[in-house]
């Protein structure tokens, strides 16, 4: 499966709090140049900024989880350790924090009180240059699609748990008709993430240029939390489209290397979204390959997977090797672009093998899986399965942070989808090393 994409959630992870809105900076991680400035400034906390001078102020692990909880219920947040405010809920003093490892782990273990757990919570380390050996911990509290979270009250009642918010610089509790109104926001955001992908799939199989011989591998992606579209930097056709150029090198034997020209292929301007095809003469549909990059963090990509440029003995051969990487190659690059684009939550995938039917192209050769990736003479089917004229589309779901953060969580999870497709031709595993 490749390296970890770890390092993109931790050094290029964009945030957008009130720290820049008072400072009336663009969007960016947390640093303490800005820290520093948001003291000169004297920014006062808010709903979602929190200054603590140090991590005393939450020895008790239920009070951080209440305050974590509370952010992930509202509008998410940042809660800094190490500046000391007036009293007044204004920033005064950068004061820092020594030896801030064994403090970082606490405040992990802390937080994992709050249920349903926080994938995307980030507690880190910032140094201070201008106070050698003091720190700032960094608490990023992700916008949360699994809101509301619930944390305990008193340790001595196990059975006893609130749902914390927000309300300007202070915490209160949910009541019964915002935690009604809490849960259907949940599921509506779910069922507005799967509209998505229908839509998505749907524009997608417009774009394909559908040939007797085509098998194109699909997969579309959305967040249940998506990014905000408006920010994302204008789409340069005169460079490397930054999700690909990332992804490529975490992939071995990467089709999408192949297909987009070593994975030069420059991007064309969509409707709030990067275009990139396999056409160099793109005229709205596209032979052999076809990606886009939503600046809402969503994807939609199809590889033309036909290993040969007609059917033989009346079937469509599909490399069983090849549909596995082609659906690992797109879910990756899928769930970098998400993150780059600070899209958060649940990534729901859906992946498709689409095929012409006959009202396309007259008549309906079905698809079969083979194991003979250069063909020497006819290829056959793998031993054992059976040809379909239609493969139905498969769909699964996964906290976006651990795709990103996680190599095991992304193999998972791409094998899963990828074993859903090739037990429809009733072959059992998937290809090894792929």
């Amino acid at each position: 499966m490749g390296q970890d994409l770890r390092h993109w959630q931790y050094g290029a992870v964009m945030t957008y709090t009130s720290l820049h809105r008072a400072l009336g900076l663009p969007a960016g991680p947390v640093t303490e140049e800005m820290i520093a400035a948001a003291v000169i400034a004297q920014v006062a906390e808010a709903e979602d900024l929190d200054w603590k001078a140090t991590v005393d102020e939450v020895k008790d692990g239920r009070e951080f989880a209440k305050d974590v909880a509370a952010m992930a219920n509202t509008a998410g947040g940042v809660i800094v350790f190490g500046v000391r405010e007036d009293g007044h809920d204004q920033a005064d003093e950068l004061v820092g924090i020594a030896d801030p490892r064994p403090l970082v782990q606490s405040l992990r273990g802390k937080a994992g009180m709050v249920r349903p757990f926080i994938p995307a919570l980030r507690v880190r380390s910032v140094p201070l240059v201008s106070k050698p050996g003091r720190h700032l911990i960094v608490v990023e509290v992700p916008r949360s699609p699994e809101a509301p979270h619930l944390v305990p009250l008193a340790k001595d009642l196990k059975d006893s748990w609130g749902y914390p918010r927000r309300r300007g610089s202070d915490t209160d509790w949910l009541g019964e008709s915002d935690l009604a109104v809490a849960y259907a926001d949940r599921f509506s955001r779910r069922r507005a993430a799967e509209d998505h992908l229908t839509t998505l799939s749907t524009h997608l199989s417009e774009r394909l240029l559908h040939l007797p011989s085509s098998i194109w591998v699909a997969v579309t992606t959305a967040c249940s939390v998506p990014s905000v579209a408006d920010t994302a930097n204008a789409v340069d056709p005169n460079t490397v489209e930054p999700s690909l150029q990332e992804a490529l090198p975490l992939l071995p034997e990467a089709v999408v290397r192949e297909y987009l020209d070593g994975g030069t292929g420059r991007p064309r301007i969509g409707l709030r979204r990067a275009v990139v095809s396999t056409d160099i003469t793109y005229t709205g549909q596209s032979r052999r390959g076809h990606l886009e990059l939503l600046h809402d963090g969503a994807f939609a990509g199809a590889l033309n997977m036909a290993h040969l440029d007609e059917t033989v003995n009346g079937l469509r051969y599909l490399v069983q090797v090849r549909l596995q990487r082609a659906v690992r190659d797109m879910v990756t690059v899928a769930a970098l672009h998400a993150q780059r684009r600070q899209a958060d939550g649940v990534l729901e995938a859906r992946v498709g093998i689409a095929v012409p039917g006959p009202e396309t192209v007259g008549h309906a050769p079905a698809v079969a899986l083979t194991h003979q990736r250069y063909m020497m003479g006819d290829p056959q089917p793998v031993s054992g399965s059976i040809t379909l004229a239609t493969v139905l589309p498969v769909m699964s779901e996964a906290p976006l942070a651990d795709l990103v953060s996680s190599e095991e969580s992304r193999r998972q999870f791409i094998e899963q989808l990828t074993l859903d497709l090739v037990h429809q031709f009733a072959v059992a595993s998937l290809v090894p090393g792929s």
